[in-house]
């Protein structure tokens, strides 16, 4: 659909998504160049409901000439209509957190494309990664040098009964055009397991149904530092197995707290262990 612009009339900026693109063409008419909103529909399925965007376009101009509003007003309407109320703007600190679950995974499946089933956190487990006795919690941060990770939950860092437990901390700077983002991690781990439904299912419990969706993709990073922590009793945490008699205290029922990995030194694991652990994960 062309809309025609009056002299003068500034189309500012359109948020154009999915199957809705929106330009400025210029044709000429008696040797007069003529400025027109192009308002074109992408896809052939959606092309009933266009004409519907389209007649209401239409009403809009015979209340007024401002080509402009009319296009915008519509096309806000339709949307506000059609399109489900979604989380908008998923922060970075979200963002951040499934990449770097998905380097891990990634790896995993590097080894096996069976391993996605060891990823556990979105079905609800305790820990991010689990295979049997052995556990991995992955955790983030977006500035190098950064030693603190914030830990959710009295549990998270208890592990598993005659178990071991590992925490991963993954540094990613946020970088214009980094190569590590949800949808390039996201669609390398689909392409190359064994059960792409299943694992898009674990995505969507996380709230990203789309590996390719806008609002998770605004962010990009690149790898800056890699530490891998054993997780035992040298290391700060609040876990029932730290308390007298492996019990908390009652009346203590959640916790999120911070912990400086600083100060865990003395339970880092040297760089081949985390080989080592991620085929633990795979078995």
């Amino acid at each position: 659909m062309l809309v025609p612009l009056a002299a003068g009339e500034k189309t500012g900026g359109f948020e154009t998504r999915g199957s809705l693109q929106i330009g400025v063409t210029t044709l000429m008419h008696q040797q007069r160049a003529i400025p027109f909103l192009d308002v074109v529909c992408t896809s052939p399925d959606l092309e009933s409901v266009f004409g519907e965007v389209v007649d209401d376009i239409v009403r809009r101009l015979a209340d007024r000439s401002d080509g402009v509003d009319a296009v915008a007003g519509a096309i806000s309407d339709f949307r506000a209509l059609l399109v489900p109320p979604s989380e908008k703007d998923v922060d970075v600190t979200r963002v951040v957190g499934l990449v770097a679950e998905l380097v891990v995974l990634n790896r995993l499946l590097d080894i096996s494309p069976l391993a996605w089933r060891s990823w556990r956190g979105p079905a609800g487990d305790r820990h991010d990664f689990r295979a049997r006795d052995t556990s991995l919690e992955v955790k983030a941060s977006l500035h190098a040098g950064a030693s603190e990770v914030t830990i959710n939950g009295i549990d998270q860092l208890e592990p598993p009964a005659g178990g071991s437990l590992h925490l991963a901390h993954l540094v990613l700077e946020m970088v214009e055009g980094g190569l590590l983002t949800v949808a390039g991690l996201g669609e390398r781990a689909l392409q190359r397991a064994d059960d792409p439904a299943g694992l898009r299912a674990l995505f969507a419990s996380v709230g990203c149904a789309d590996v390719r969706d806008g609002d998770w993709n605004r962010f990009a990073f690149r790898a800056e530092a890699e530490r891998l922590y054993r997780v035992g009793c040298d290391f700060p945490r609040i876990a029932p197995s730290v308390f007298v008699g492996g019990r908390i205290p009652s009346g203590l029922v959640d916790a999120t707290y911070i912990i400086d990995l600083r100060l865990a030194f003395d339970a880092e694991c040297p760089p081949a262990e985390f080989d080592s652990l991620l085929h633990e994960l795979c078995l």
